[in-house]
């Protein structure tokens, strides 16, 4: 009995010191800290909002340390997903993470950080897609093309409805029609720029091959692409002279001018 109060007096007079009170606590929130980071990936994903249209296939790991066998996008394989959290951002408030995705010679990777607020920032965004990959995104449409895509963005910035900022270079190399009939564009760059109001431009242009082109890009807060351009076939007389003479009148230079807006996302 003795011995019991003894027992009791000490784990008081414990609690009552405050250092020890921190100390339990600390204790407590590694403990819980370390149990989510090991939650199986499987479970994760289970419980994620994922966009419309998209899969995740047989994850493994943990939301730490792990990595699934594909992510589909309508259908469209994009290859295995790999990511490594960075434990210490969550002592900062956000999310951040090492991701890639990878099949084949085809590759995305970027450091990604998502913070309470919905902001989402990629750094050293690096990829490259053949542009065949995306086919069957285009189905019902009657023309086929090829081509590769690569980018290199340092840092960009994502707030849906507040602002949107690109800053890097987007490579567009070989571009071609396949069918209904063959036909060579060449190789053009985008260079983006966060811009102020909440946007993002794009400069245009081309690197001397069949189709001459320039212009610019504009993708506002609210997710609206804007796209002017000029173009003009370098070849009189060709097809690809006679192909982009239906897509406008020539100005006095003899440039066909287009104007197009896309909504990415409502």
């Amino acid at each position: 009995m003795i011995n019991n109060l003894h027992w009791k007096d000490n784990v008081l007079s414990f609690f009552k010191n405050k250092k020890n009170n921190k100390l339990v606590l600390i204790t407590i929130f590694m403990y819980l800290f370390f149990l989510v980071l090991t939650l199986p990936a499987s479970v994760v994903v289970s419980w994620l909002t994922l966009p419309a249209n998209t899969k995740i296939a047989n994850p493994s790991g943990s939301i730490w340390l792990g990595k699934a066998e594909s992510i589909r996008y309508s259908g469209v394989d994009l290859g295995a997903l790999e990511w490594e959290l960075h434990p210490l951002s969550f002592f900062l408030g956000e999310l951040s993470a090492d991701v890639s995705i990878i099949k084949n010679k085809e590759y995305f990777r970027s450091e990604v950080s998502l913070s309470p607020s919905g902001k989402i920032e990629l750094e050293e965004t690096r990829f490259f897609v053949e542009l065949s990959s995306f086919q069957a995104l285009s189905y019902g449409m009657p023309f086929s093309y090829d081509g590769i895509v690569s980018g290199y963005f340092p840092v960009s910035h994502f707030y849906k409805d507040h602002y949107i900022g690109l800053n890097g270079k987007l490579s567009l190399n070989s571009i071609k029609l396949i069918s209904p009939q063959r036909q060579l564009f060449g190789d053009f760059t985008i260079d983006f720029r966060a811009e102020n109001k909440g946007l993002s431009s794009g400069k245009i242009k081309d690197n001397g091959g069949p189709l001459e082109l320039s212009g610019k890009v504009m993708l506002d807060k609210n997710g609206l692409l804007n796209l002017t351009s000029k173009l003009f076939a370098r070849e009189k007389g060709g097809s690809l002279e006679k192909m982009i003479s239906f897509l406008g009148q020539k100005d006095g230079s003899g440039r066909i001018q287009i104007k197009h807006s896309l909504a990415l996302w409502k």
